[in-house]
C-alpha cells in the first residue's frame, strides 16, 4: 500500500479567523469566554505576555494560558511524545534519520532512529503551541528497543535517550512553561535482559529474583506479556515488588525527577490488588499525581477501574470516532457512549475513570490514514474531543497532518511500525491549516471552564449533525458539528443569545476541489449579530465547526 497524501487545507482565509476571530473570543473583555480561575501561566512565543485587568487574564497574540488546578486530571489536554521518533537534541531543526524515499525505510522503523530529551526539550514551544497544557512521555527507561516498553531498570535512564540530567532539564523546563510531564511508566514486565531476570533464570533453587516473577518452571516457563518471551511478566503481588515500586520506582519519578503523573501500561496485567496499594501509596505520599491507564477492553471493564486510575485510555470510542468521521457514519455512534458516561446532571460520572479520547497512537493506525488523507475528517475528529467531557490526547505530528507510508495487517511483525514514523520539522510540508484548527479549539478548551468541567447537554445527535451545548456557572458555550456535504438548517435552544464573537471553521466541498479547511469570517460575524438579535435557527455550512457563546 503507498502513502496516501493528505488533501491540504487552505492556508489564507484561515488564518484570518485565527488573527480574529478567535482571538477576540478568547480575550477577556468577551462576555462568554472568561478566564480560568487556576493558576494560570504563559507559555509559548517570546514577546508575548498574560497580564491581569480585574481579575481575569487578558491575552496577546503570541501567549497563551495553560491552567494548572488541583483536580488538573479534568483540566490536562495531552501531547503524546513518542521520543525517539520526535526530534534529536543534536540537530533539533532536522527529522530524525529516515525518510519514505530510503530503501531501508521500513527495516529502519524497526530500530533507533535518534530521538531523544534533549530533541523533545529543544521542541517545547512547539508542543506549548498545540494547545497542549500536558505532556506524555513515552518510556526512557534502559531497554534494548527503541520504544522503551522492554526495561532493564524501571529507576533509570536509557543513555540512548540522554541521561538523568537531560530528563530534569526537560521536566523542569516544561514545568516552567506551565506543562505537566505524565510519563510512561512500565510495571508490568520486564525484559529478558533485566538483572533480576536474568539472576532468575541463572539459579532458579537459589536467586530470592525468582519469585519477581511468575515462573511456572523456572528456568523456562513462565507467564509473558502477549507470549513473548522476552517480556517476562512480574508478579505484582510479590510483597518485596511492591516494597520496591514504593520505596525506588515511586520516589525515582515523582520526587528525583519531578513527573506529576503516570500513563500505566497494560493496566489489565497486574492485579487489582497491586493498583489499589499504588493508589494507596500515591494518595498518602503524592496527592496530585494522576493516573492514566491503558486498559485495552471493553467499555464496562475499563469503566470498572474507577478507584484506582484517573482516567482510562477511551480504546472503544475510538473506534466509533474513525466510524463517524473518518468514514460517515452516523453521529449516533459517537453521541450514545458520550451520554452514556454521564450522570443526570451532565456531569461525567465519578466512580469510573474519565475517558482519554484520542484519534491516533502508538499501537495504533493513523487517524489521517484511516480517512483517506482528508484532513478536514482530522479538523472535525479533533474539534469534538476538544469541546466533549474526557481528557483529550493529540498524538505527536497528527497537528501538522502526519500520516503513514504503509499499512500492515494485525499480527505481522512490527506492524506498529507505521504508526511510529519520525515527526517531520521540514514546516514548508506541514498542514498549516489543520495545525492552526487543532491549537485554536484545545486553547479554546483549556481556557473555556464549560469545556473542561462543565455539563454536556445533546440537543441534535443523529444523522450528519451533532450540537450540543456546555454549561458551567460562568460559562455557556454551543457546539456545532455539522459532517454532511450539504448546509443544515437546525433550531436553537429557546432563549438562546449569543453573548460575543463565534467561532467557525467549515470545509471548502465546491465541485471537484479536495476537502479542506476555510475559515467563513464574514459569517461569522453576520451569525454573531444574528444572534444577538435573538435568531431561532442556525444554518451550518457543510462539514464544519461552530462554536458560539450564549447568554448563562
Amino acid at each position: 500500500m503507498t502513502r496516501v497524501p493528505p488533501r491540504r487545507l487552505p492556508l489564507a482565509t484561515l488564518s484570518l479567523l485565527v488573527a480574529g476571530v478567535a482571538l477576540a473570543v478568547l480575550g477577556a473583555t468577551v462576555p462568554g469566554f472568561p478566564g480560568t480561575d487556576g493558576d494560570v501561566r504563559a507559555g509559548g512565543a517570546a514577546g508575548g505576555d498574560v497580564t491581569s485587568a480585574g481579575g481575569a487574564p487578558t491575552w496577546t497574540e503570541a501567549a497563551w494560558t495553560t491552567p494548572i488546578g488541583a483536580d488538573w486530571t479534568d483540566d490536562a489536554v495531552l501531547y503524546h511524545v513518542f521520543v525517539d521518533r520526535f526530534a534529536d537534541g543534536a540537530a533539533p531543526d532536522t527529522q530524525v534519520a529516515g525518510t519514505p524515499d530510503d530503501a531501508d525505510y521500513a527495516a529502519a522503523l524497526t530500530d533507533w532512529m535518534g530521538g531523544d530529551l534533549d530533541g523533545v526539550h529543544r521542541r517545547l514551544d512547539h508542543i506549548v503551541s498545540t494547545g497542549a497544557n500536558t505532556v506524555w512521555l513515552s518510556p526512557v527507561n534502559p531497554g534494548p528497543f527503541f520504544h522503551g516498553y522492554h526495561p532493564t531498570d524501571l529507576a533509570a535512564v536509557g543513555e540512548r535517550f540522554g541521561d538523568e540530567e537531560a530528563l530534569r532539564r526537560f521536566v523542569a523546563a516544561a514545568q516552567e512553561r506551565g506543562l505537566k510531564v505524565v510519563y510512561d511508566l512500565v510495571l508490568n514486565h520486564t525484559s529478558d535482559q533485566h538483572p533480576w531476570f536474568v539472576a532468575a533464570q541463572a539459579d532458579c533453587a537459589g536467586s530470592d529474583r525468582v519469585e519477581f516473577y511468575r515462573f511456572r518452571d523456572c528456568p523456562g516457563a513462565y507467564d509473558a506479556f502477549a507470549g513473548l518471551p522476552e517480556l517476562p511478566q512480574l508478579d505484582s503481588d510479590h510483597e518485596p515488588y511492591r516494597d520496591h515500586v514504593a520505596q525506588v520506582v515511586l520516589p525515582y519519578w515523582l520526587d528525583d525527577i519531578g513527573v506529576d503523573g503516570f500513563r500505566l501500561d497494560h493496566v489489565e496485567g497486574p492485579s487489582r490488588g497491586f493498583w489499589s496499594f499504588v493508589r494507596s501509596e500515591l494518595d498518602e505520599r503524592w496527592p496530585d499525581t494522576m493516573l492514566l491507564g491503558e486498559i485495552w477492553a471493553q467499555q464496562a471493564i475499563i469503566d470498572s477501574y474507577g478507584d484506582e486510575v484517573d482516567a482510562a485510555t477511551a480504546f472503544p470510542f475510538r473506534d466509533r470516532l474513525i466510524a463517524t468521521f473518518a468514514r460517515g457514519g452516523d453521529v449516533r455512534a459517537v453521541a450514545m457512549p458520550v451520554a452514556s458516561r454521564l450522570g443526570p446532571d451532565g456531569l461525567p460520572l465519578r466512580d469510573r475513570p474519565l475517558a482519554a479520547t484520542y484519534l491516533s497512537s502508538h499501537d495504533q493506525s493513523r487517524f489521517l490514514y484511516e480517512a483517506g488523507g482528508d484532513t478536514s475528517a482530522v479538523a472535525l475528529a479533533y474539534a469534538a474531543i476538544l469541546t466533549l467531557p474526557g481528557q483529550p490526547v493529540i498524538y505527536y505530528g497528527d497537528e501538522v497532518g502526519l500520516s503513514q507510508t504503509e499499512s500492515l495487517p494485525d499480527g505481522a511483525d512490527f506492524a506498529d511500525r507505521w504508526f511510529r514514523e519520525p515527526m517531520p520539522w521540514d514546516t514548508d510540508a506541514w498542514d498549516h491549516d489543520l495545525r492552526a484548527v487543532v491549537s485554536e479549539v484545545a486553547r479554546l478548551r483549556t481556557t473555556s471552564p464549560a469545556l473542561t468541567r462543565g455539563a454536556y447537554i445533546p440537543i441534535v445527535d443523529e444523522g450528519e449533525t451533532w450540537i450540543f451545548e456546555r454549561i458551567e456557572e460562568r460559562q455557556r458555550l454551543l457546539v456545532a458539528l455539522h459532517l454532511g456535504e450539504d448546509t443544515a438548517e437546525v433550531a436553537l435552544p429557546s432563549a438562546a443569545s449569543a453573548a460575543g464573537p463565534v467561532l467557525r471553521w467549515a470545509a471548502d466541498v465546491a465541485v471537484g476541489e479536495p476537502a479542506g479547511f476555510a475559515a467563513i469570517e464574514a459569517s461569522s460575524a453576520q451569525l454573531a449579530e444574528e444572534l444577538q438579535a435573538g435568531a431561532d435557527r442556525l444554518a451550518l455550512p457543510p462539514r464544519s465547526v461552530t462554536v458560539v457563546p450564549l447568554t448563562p
